[in-house]
């Protein structure tokens, strides 16, 4: 009852949101593919909100041709388990958009981080948490020389790799909004 209470009260912000006419776009593909499919499931939603994950909306926001700057690099992709296994069409757009972008991105193959939401915080799950992220994240974030700078889209993985190797992972949106002058050189080399 109380998932569904939020869940609508949610959505009737989300609803007068989008009567504004600006698409409505969520960073964390765990909370905006919650808005697709366990919302759709409550009896009483009439309809689910519609939230695009950044990669549908920016496909035709951007520009077709890339910008006038020099690309800065090239990059993985570590996309969020739900992502990958929930909307796998939408994860594989990120390659597009950053070509868009006139950058390479390349999806790195990957299994869970082992953060899963909040579970990784729970002290029960902590080993369990540690040991999915040391088979399947840590051995890729370990590769010297790094093949390209890595991305993820998950906020619990971003979280993740910072608390364990003490380091920090962009999401894709910060690339591109530094590519398209919404961010500075100085910072980005500070993030890293």
């Amino acid at each position: 009852r109380a998932f569904d209470r939020a869940a609508r009260r949610n959505a009737d912000m989300l609803d007068a949101l989008a009567q504004c006419g600006v698409p409505l776009v969520g960073l964390d593909p765990a909370m905006t593919l919650v808005y697709r499919q366990e919302y759709a499931k409550l009896p009483r939603m009439a309809r689910p909100p519609s939230v695009l994950l950044p990669q549908e909306w920016l496909l035709d926001a951007l520009p077709a041709q890339a910008p006038p700057r020099a690309a800065p690099g090239d990059f993985r992709l570590l996309a969020h388990c739900t992502e990958k296994t929930n909307a796998p069409a939408a994860a594989a757009l990120w390659p597009r958009v950053f070509a868009r972008a006139g950058l390479w991105l390349e999806a790195q193959a990957s299994g869970c981080c082992g953060m899963s939401g909040t579970y990784g915080h729970e002290q029960r799950n902590l080993q369990t948490s540690q040991r999915i992220f040391s088979q399947s994240w840590a051995p890729l974030l370990a590769a010297e020389p790094a093949p390209a700078e890595f991305l993820a889209t998950g906020y619990s993985c971003r979280s993740q790799v910072e608390r364990l190797r003490a380091r920090r992972l962009r999401h894709p949106v910060e690339v591109l909004a530094q590519l398209y002058g919404g961010g500075h050189e100085e910072d980005a080399d500070a993030a890293h």
